[in-house]
């Protein structure tokens, strides 16, 4: 049975083909066991990368040579690969189903022309001047109707400084770490594994001023 109904990728593909610039490549990382969402993660990805030959996605396994190369030690997990097919800073772990799906759709869009960035000139300025190494992980559900705007704050950034990670975390997917950085709401925004967080959907804004409290701090 399809994940996505007629009607939806009949308005993706109009999408795609409206908006896409660059080719966008991805790369699926999955494990053949204990992975309760794998099979649906690359059922999605098969029909979003059937709309249109500008959107690729390659599988790759946990324990496999590139994952160990990307650093991935999780599943199911996405990395948009930048125009160097390099990591672009923008991860998935977790299914992008629900909610999400529409994060799934927007950065493929953005990635393929980041001129869509919906961030202003300001922001993208004061964004490209970060000079340390930043990780921001989301964490969502599927069924919470603001997490796409902290997710995609976090993956535009990533878009933006190559010095930025952003990662949608999937909470109840993976639990422990959700646990590990005391999440009992979403959206939370973890900033370098517990510098600082967010609680809520908040413009760029906020979260690059923490990231610039946190810089700042350090010198």
């Amino acid at each position: 049975m399809a994940k996505i109904d007629q009607e939806e990728k009949n308005k993706i593909k109009e999408l795609f083909s409206n908006n896409l610039k660059d080719e966008v490549n991805l790369l699926f990382f999955s494990q053949e066991e204990d992975c309760q969402y794998c099979e649906d993660t690359e059922e999605i990805l098969e029909e979003v990368t059937a709309l249109d030959e500008r959107v690729n996605f390659e599988k790759h396994l946990v324990n496999s040579d590139k994952a160990e190369e990307f650093g991935i030690d999780r599943a199911p997990a996405i990395i948009f690969l930048n125009n160097e097919a390099k990591d672009s800073g923008v991860h998935f772990y977790g299914i992008p189903s629900g909610y999400e799906f529409t994060s799934l759709i927007e950065d493929i869009l953005d990635m393929s022309d980041k001129e869509r960035i919906d961030l202003s000139d300001d922001i993208k300025d004061q964004i490209r001047e970060i000079d340390s190494d930043v990780l921001l992980q989301v964490f969502i559900t599927p069924t919470c109707p603001y997490c796409p705007r902290a997710v995609r704050v976090a993956h535009q950034m990533a878009m933006i400084n190559p010095k930025v990670r952003g990662e949608m975390v999937e909470a109840m997917e993976f639990e422990e770490l959700s646990a590990s950085f005391d999440v009992s709401g979403v959206p939370k925004t973890v900033i370098n594994s517990g510098a600082a967080e967010q609680v809520g959907a908040v413009p760029a804004k906020t979260i690059l001023k923490k990231v610039n409290d946190l810089a700042v701090a350090a010198s």
